[in-house]
């Protein structure tokens, strides 16, 4: 018998953090009264999304129900959560794309301003041109990127 830690995640955006007891031989989790009377009523209201145990710093499945008892899977790990910082990158929330495209404009901007002044300081001739043509480029793509970040819909809303 030993103490780990559970994390209880729900699609509302709940998470339950517990310790419970582990019984190594049968892999069954004991959890305290307070976190099943809980957790009975979370399952009422909102759909449970996860349900992970950390047992010595690996994080593993938990399985089965309030009536036969939780048992950890020790084969099946759950995915690293480092995993979920690069799923923000691919399909960003509605949020994350908003933010993402007021950072787009804010560089747009710092980059016609570097060319302006490029071409307001520096002598003119036809190399001392090339960077503010590649700066106002860059401005124009990342106006365009900015434009098309508040422009796409989230996919989740669909």
């Amino acid at each position: 018998m030993k103490l780990i830690t559970v994390e209880v995640r729900y699609e509302g955006g709940t998470v339950i953090t517990d310790r419970v007891v582990l019984n190594s031989e049968s892999a069954k989790i004991t959890l305290p009264p307070r976190l099943c009377s809980l957790l009975d009523i979370l399952d009422e209201y909102d759909q449970r999304k996860s349900f992970i145990a950390q047992c010595a710093g690996v994080d593993f499945a938990v399985e089965g129900d309030r009536e036969h008892g939780y048992l950890i899977n020790f084969n099946v790990r759950s995915r690293p959560k480092h995993f979920l910082g690069l799923r923000s990158v691919w399909s960003p929330t509605a949020g994350q794309r908003k933010g993402n495209g007021r950072f787009a404009h804010m560089l747009s901007a710092w980059a016609l301003i570097g060319a302006c002044f490029e071409v307001g300081t520096a002598p003119l001739s036809e190399t001392s041109l090339l960077e503010p043509i590649v700066l106002s480029g860059l401005a124009v793509m990342l106006f365009v990127i900015g434009n098309w970040c508040f422009s796409t819909k989230d996919i989740s809303e669909q």
